[in-house]
């Protein structure tokens, strides 16, 4: 799937660079899983102007949400103040030009608003201005609001301000411009402006306009123009050749590819026999290839990600091997954020042995995700044998006898931790098996000190948390699990955290004592000159430290002493 980050966007954007559908709008929604827009004004032209980059917005199941202005003259005020509801004035004055489609080109518009409508690909909510008391004014007030948020299924968002209405006229027509900020670059905090800023309409939380849904009558007028017998929308239908600035808008769209003259000898093609090998050949050889090779473990598989499990599948992928604790709460999906790391690099072949290690009683379901939301089929070895999940392609040979001494050669495999565990069991990982590639350690909270922290005199590890000490350094990668890193006592993260080897300033007690620090919102000099010494071993061993990452690790400290210490 294409992203965002893949173009460098201008700043400003005016029809002195070219045409704004071609070199802006059109490849920004084909990357988009999400497109906000608010704008005084709108006609459904400007979709069907945009049928490319629709297409694309719903090829990746994405969404729109569009905040339109909406004027009130006096009869509808009146009516209004003499008790009528907004609803119902909004409803007249937008039927009181009543949809009519005289050309088949305004008629694929409608369709295609409509089904876009229909399918939930589009949700439309009416701005109508208001003032201090949140009552509506008249025209001499307008919703002038032209601003817009994409974000791709990788999370990254671009933002858009300026003079451009949502109209086929505004981005084809007219001489407007808008500047354009990212949320991965110096502009990040004009994005979360113009986000906040939606959001704050979209729920109608705004000071100076009033946001409604669209009301039902002009639904049901719209909705006259979806398409029969559920068929898509003609745009959408339409098959046109690439052009090269739908996918790369720095193309110049005016230049055609020149054609070959008719006596002009055809280029050479492979025999069907070499075609079909050069084909698989490339598609073996996919998720190892830079510049997108990275996601085709998702494209390959029957889940639609998250933003949020992207992000995470990119933290571990893209800085291999990965050695990170996943904390995210119940419910988020780390078993899928697992699965896209598991599925990718087993076909990039970065990892040729995989462990996963998860309590017993979730080791099916970690197989049945596996299954089906993968297709990976890897065993669970029970201490006896190995099982797979029974499937056609196995024909009866679901289930292995293992040995003690041969289980672990298999190449991925799914063994409980509450087995593994045992002094006999951890003798085989760490003295018999051959080193992983990777291991996944489910509910990692297990792993944990036999006091627990929090002032108790027993600070050996448990036997978990023994065997991960030693796995460590039999695994290239290492990802702990689990929802509830801390149960009683910072300490219990240091636990974990410390499995990926942390810099001596941070041992057990320093660890504990910098959270007590931070959680003072005005530490002393003597305090503060602590934490920073383990700022200064942090960016020793990985790197600078920015201020946003520091805020995290001390939400209630106040900024300038947080600037002060990273100083």
């Amino acid at each position: 799937m294409r992203l965002l980050s893949d173009i460098e966007w201008k700043f400003k954007y005016s029809p002195e660079d070219g045409s704004l559908l071609k070199t802006f709008y059109l490849p920004a929604l084909a990357r988009a899983v999400r497109y906000d827009r608010s704008t005084g004004y709108f006609k459904a032209s400007a979709l069907a102007a945009a049928a490319k980059g629709v297409e694309g917005l719903i090829r990746n199941k994405g969404q729109m949400r569009l905040i339109v202005g909406c004027t009130l003259d006096k009869p509808e005020a009146n009516a209004i103040a003499q008790g009528h509801s907004l609803r119902d004035a909004v409803a007249a004055r937008l039927l009181d030009t009543p949809l009519s489609a005289d050309d088949s080109k305004t008629i694929q518009a409608l369709e295609l608003l409509a089904w876009m409508v229909a399918k939930d690909h589009l949700d439309i909510k009416v701005a109508v201005p208001c003032n201090s008391a949140r009552k509506p004014v008249t025209s001499y007030a307008i919703f002038h609001e032209k601003a817009g948020i994409i974000m791709d299924a990788a999370g990254d968002r671009i933002a858009f301000n300026g003079s451009v209405n949502e109209s086929e006229s505004g981005w084809t027509g007219n001489f407007d411009s808008f500047h354009v900020f990212t949320s991965w670059g110096p502009s990040a905090d004009h994005v979360d402006a113009e986000e906040t800023s939606f959001n704050r309409l979209w729920a109608d939380q705004a000071k100076t306009a009033i946001v409604i849904d669209v009301p039902t009558a002009v639904r049901d007028e719209l909705l006259k123009f979806l398409p029969e017998d559920d068929r898509l929308p003609a745009r959408l239908e339409v098959r046109e050749p690439v052009k090269p600035w739908e996918t790369d808008p720095s193309a110049d769209s005016a230049e055609e590819p020149p054609q070959p003259a008719s006596d002009e000898t055809p280029p050479p093609s492979l025999p069907p026999s070499d075609l079909r090998k050069a084909v698989w050949a490339y598609i073996h050889a996919a998720p190892a290839l830079p510049n997108g090779g990275e996601r085709i473990g998702e494209a390959t598989c029957p889940i639609t990600p998250w933003p949020h499990q992207v992000r995470a599948f990119h933290r571990m992928y893209d800085d291999w091997p990965p050695r990170l604790l996943i904390a995210d709460e119940v419910g988020l999906g780390k078993t899928i954020q697992a699965g896209m790391i598991l599925r990718q690099a087993w076909l990039a072949g970065r990892a040729g042995r995989i462990l996963v290690l998860a309590p017993k009683a979730v080791l099916t379901q970690w197989q049945i995700e596996l299954r089906e939301k993968f297709n990976l089929n890897w065993p669970i070895y029970d201490g006896k044998k190995l099982s797979w999940y029974p499937s056609r392609g196995l024909e009866g040979n679901a289930v292995r006898v293992a040995d003690r001494d041969r289980w672990h050669a298999e190449s991925c495999v799914l063994a409980s931790s509450h087995l593994m565990r045992r002094r006999d069991r951890a003798r085989d990982l760490l003295e018999t098996a051959e080193p992983w590639d990777l291991i996944i350690l489910d509910e990692a909270h297990h792993a944990r000190r036999r006091g627990g922290g929090a002032g108790a005199s027993d600070h050996r590890p448990n036997q978990l948390l023994r065997l991960m000490q030693g796995l460590r350094n039999r695994t290239k990668g290492l990802i702990l699990l689990t929802a509830t890193p801390m149960q009683v006592s910072p300490v219990e993260v240091w636990d974990l955290l410390n499995l990926f080897g942390l810099p001596m300033e941070w041992h057990a007690e320093a660890f504990v004592r910098f959270f007590e620090y931070a959680a003072q919102p005005m530490p002393g000099h003597a305090e503060m000159d602590a934490m920073a010494a383990q700022f200064r071993s942090i960016e020793s061993a990985f790197g600078e430290v920015s201020e946003a990452e520091a805020r995290n690790t001390m939400p209630g400290m106040r900024k300038l002493k947080v600037r002060k210490i990273l100083r």
